[in-house]
């Protein structure tokens, strides 16, 4: 038997090391982009939220701040006597924007850790899967979905108050586009 042959068992040797070479760089390929996919989405994460330690005093200033920019205008949605959320006027019936919005912005203070919360969401994020936002440890969370958000109506009315929300415990959330 010669082994020196492509048929040969020198020949099937060096056809499983070419294997298992492919095999291993696919996976260390497929590990690095793994790695770049999680250090992307830290990455997104840390530009577009924001939790500082804040005093009440710091919180109002801010959310009088977002709120003074909009003037009189009344929020797109307020909570009804049962708390759930409606429309303070058809957003369908607003004119169109010369320049649409980028983002979905939400400003939360969260009085038990006294955390100010700020949040800028893309539009291209809101058309993907459920967006909800834990205010608080405790708090069961602030369900964006409630508020039946047409996303295309919020951009094609371009920068708007959407919702202030208040509880009993202090808890406070602004949505608004920009």
């Amino acid at each position: 038997m010669d082994r020196g042959r492509p048929g040969g068992p020198t020949g099937l040797m060096a056809s499983r090391k070419t294997w298992l070479w492919i095999v291993l760089g696919a996976f260390g390929a497929g590990v690095l982009v793994l790695v770049a996919v999680a250090a992307a989405g830290v990455y997104f994460v840390t530009q577009r939220v924001q939790a500082d330690r804040s005093t009440s005093a710091d919180a109002k200033r801010a959310f009088d701040g977002v709120v003074e920019a909009f003037g009189e205008t009344r929020p797109l949605y307020e909570l009804d006597q049962a708390g759930d959320p409606r429309a303070t006027r058809p957003v369908a019936d607003l004119p169109t924007a010369d320049t649409p919005p980028t983002d979905l912005r939400m400003l939360a203070w969260d009085p038990e850790h006294e955390r100010l919360i700020r949040v800028a969401l893309p539009f291209w994020m809101l058309r993907v899967g459920q967006q909800k936002f834990s205010v608080s440890h405790d708090h069961p969370g602030f369900d964006l979905d409630r508020l039946d958000l047409d996303v295309g109506q919020l951009e094609r009315i371009g920068p708007a108050l959407v919702f202030d929300y208040r509880d009993d415990t202090g808890v406070r959330v602004l949505l608004w586009t920009q």
